[in-house]
């Protein structure tokens, strides 16, 4: 993987890089049609300034992106270094995504603070995005719950990406600690829907009808 971030972002995790070659692959092609995207579960925003560099680069265009996280992290996070002290810091994952957006001024960026599973639902439905990422909870039922709602809110032609297929929990195997069943059972509701187009440590889905 050969992409680099600029110094100036403040960035402690570079769980996102994982995903770089197959997102270089997949939507520099789809560039010109994405310009509404939602992300559920952000981070610091290592994939928010990935999209704004390449995709959302035309300042000649107004781009819309919604974002849904809790800014509190997750303890369960494995390969993590200082997590507890870091989230025990007052707004350390929020301040450093402001931080990281704010190099964007032709993004309009709508934050909504808290959880998608409460945030979502009370969403008005309609197809209204390009692009859907979703990187939030580890847990299978959470995963289901956050591509139910933005399966209804998704444009036709338009690319749901779920984060963390293959991620497990070290200390807890029960299949209801990982996101791979809960997008499972959204492929299979919503088959006739999507294509697939990205398989490996995360999937995506473009939504045919």
């Amino acid at each position: 993987m050969n992409y680099k971030y600029n110094e100036k972002y403040k960035f402690t995790e570079t769980w996102f890089d994982i995903a770089i070659p197959g997102w270089e692959q997949l939507l520099p092609p789809m560039k010109g049609e994405i310009k509404n995207v939602l992300e559920v579960g952000c981070y610091e925003g290592r994939a928010t300034v990935w999209l704004c560099e390449n995709i959302l680069n035309d300042d000649s265009i107004e781009y819309n992106y919604d974002i849904v996280d809790t800014f509190g992290g997750s303890l369960n996070e494995s390969g993590m270094s200082g997590t507890k002290e870091r989230l025990e810091e007052d707004n350390f994952i929020e301040n450093n995504f402001n931080h990281n957006i704010s190099f964007f001024p032709n993004v309009n960026f709508n934050i909504n603070k808290g959880f998608s599973q409460e945030i979502l639902p009370r969403w008005k439905y309609g197809e209204k995005y390009d692009l859907i990422y979703i990187d939030a909870s580890h847990r299978a039922d959470d995963t289901l719950v956050d591509g139910y709602y933005s399966h209804r809110m998704l444009k036709k032609g338009g690319i749901i990406i779920f984060d963390d297929y293959g991620w497990k929990d070290p200390n807890n195997l029960h299949i209801i600690n990982s996101p791979q069943l809960g997008i499972d059972v959204f492929y299979n509701m919503y088959s006739e829907n999507y294509n697939m187009i990205l398989r490996g440590y995360q999937v995506g889905f473009q939504k045919i009808k």
